[in-house]
């Protein structure tokens, strides 16, 4: 039977993650309450109930405190912070929450400082009611203090309808955080949301007052994150290698033409080699931008980022690809891909795509752009470059959190493939694997 694939932070409407806080793997396990140090009493559940049940509980008192607060019209910033102090007293179990100097208006135990400002400022503009400086954003206050206070590694920012974990991070390009929609998650009755936020942000995780700050569940959770990230690193830029090849035989396997002139050498293999090669880094692109939300511009229409995302987007087909049911005979995949592929080369209202040019430009793909694909090898090939196994399911691929080095490493793995034909002269092959097959058909391979 095959595995449950573990979701991405869709699962959760109303959280969004920035950055690698903490991976979105490593979120599903806590989700799932596989990951350590989430028994009951590391949570210090009451007597006689489960953590289902403590949640539960906990959900319906924190409504009550946002139902309560969402009443004042026009919040003040000691109103939002009086809320703020009861909600995580009652929900989240911080009996240790004391007022603190500004910028910081809340801190539990001096390890966990809390930035609150009122409802009409946003997280990430400049805030005129931090009394210390008034040109940094609430975000940038609390990074600014985690930045500089060795016994503080993690905390919150919150304006009532929203908070944010975050975490001293030395880079001032890439911000990390994990954000919570407050207002979605107790007016629609996400509990699903809240449960992972319950999980994340108890006070529990943040480890106890007298241990070193990096001596908590926070802390180890995100690091065997990022560890089981490196490790599904190096094996992304093989199962790349594999995508490669399933586009390759793909491409021969249903344009006979092709085939054969690449075995008359009318069509240079080299040459159409590097088509697939741009045309893997496109799909690369494509994915990064969309996990990042870069693809549209910031004032693109509601109703075409809409068509694209149920219509055209990767993101949807990486989604279809993990059933194999949508490997089928027919074209339209690869098909709807080259829609994708004209427009950012020219741009394209209707779907809200600006004209690269660049990768995308028209005559990059002079084989392939004409060249059909069975459903098979093009969502084959997706599933190569969207999922991954670990001890506990399928994985996505997270490609918002890839660094540009990391990106580097992949492209420079490709770049030393040589590709050649088959015997059959109708599947890709690499030089390596090319001659390990002459060595088995010799029979020499047992002397290797």
């Amino acid at each position: 039977m095959a595995r449950k694939p573990i979701t991405d932070m869709s699962a959760w409407p109303s959280l969004s993650l920035e950055g690698n806080l903490i991976a979105p793997a490593m979120i599903a396990k806590i989700d799932q309450r596989a990951a350590p140090e989430q028994a009951p009493e590391n949570y210090s559940v009451r007597k006689g109930l489960t953590i289902r049940e403590e949640i539960s509980t906990a959900f319906r008192v924190g409504q009550s405190h946002f139902d309560a607060f969402a009443k004042i019209e026009t919040p003040t910033q000691d109103a939002t912070r009086r809320f703020v102090s009861g909600l995580f007293k009652e929900t989240f179990g911080y009996d240790d929450l004391q007022a603190a100097d500004a910028p910081i208006a809340l801190i539990a135990s001096g390890r966990v400082p809390f930035v609150v400002v009122p409802t009409s400022e946003t997280l990430d503009r400049r805030s005129p009611t931090l009394s210390v400086d008034r040109s940094r954003s609430p975000a940038f206050a609390l990074q600014d203090y985690l930045n500089d206070k060795d016994e503080a590694l993690w905390g919150i920012v919150t304006n009532g309808t929203h908070l944010r974990l975050m975490r001293d991070n030395a880079s001032l390009t890439r911000p990390a955080y994990i954000e919570a929609d407050l207002a979605q998650i107790f007016s629609n009755e996400d509990i699903a949301s809240f449960a992972v936020l319950w999980l994340l942000i108890h006070r529990s995780r943040f480890g106890n007052e007298s241990a070193p700050a990096t001596d908590c569940p926070l802390e180890r959770w995100r690091e065997t994150g990022s560890k089981e990230g490196e490790a599904a690193r190096d094996r992304l830029a093989g199962l790349v290698q594999i995508a490669l090849k399933v586009l390759g035989s793909g491409f021969l396997e249903a344009n006979p033409d092709l085939a054969t002139k690449l075995n008359t050498g009318d069509v240079n293999l080299t040459e159409w080699f590097n088509e697939l090669l741009r045309l893997v880094y496109r799909l690369i692109f494509l994915m990064v931008a969309e996990d990042r939300n870069l693809l549209h511009p910031t004032n693109a229409k509601t109703d075409a980022r809409a068509l694209y995302a149920q219509g055209y987007s990767l993101a949807a087909l990486r989604k279809q690809c993990y059933r194999a049911a949508t490997w089928d005979k027919h074209h339209d995949r690869f098909e709807g891909v080259k829609i994708v592929f004209r427009a950012l080369a020219n741009g394209q209202p209707a779907l809200a795509l600006p004209a690269l040019g660049g990768l995308f430009a028209d005559d990059r793909l002079p084989h392939l752009e004409t060249a059909r694909l069975r459903n098979k090898a093009f969502m084959e090939a997706l599933y190569r470059l969207s999922w991954l196994s670990d001890k506990t399911g399928m994985v996505p691929v997270n490609w918002r959190a890839m660094e540009t080095e990391e990106l580097g490493s992949v492209y420079e793995s490709l770049l030393e493939l040589q590709p050649q034909l088959g015997d059959d002269g109708k599947t890709l092959v690499f030089a390596s694997e090319a001659a390990e097959q002459q060595w088995t058909c010799r029979g020499l391979m047992p002397l290797l």
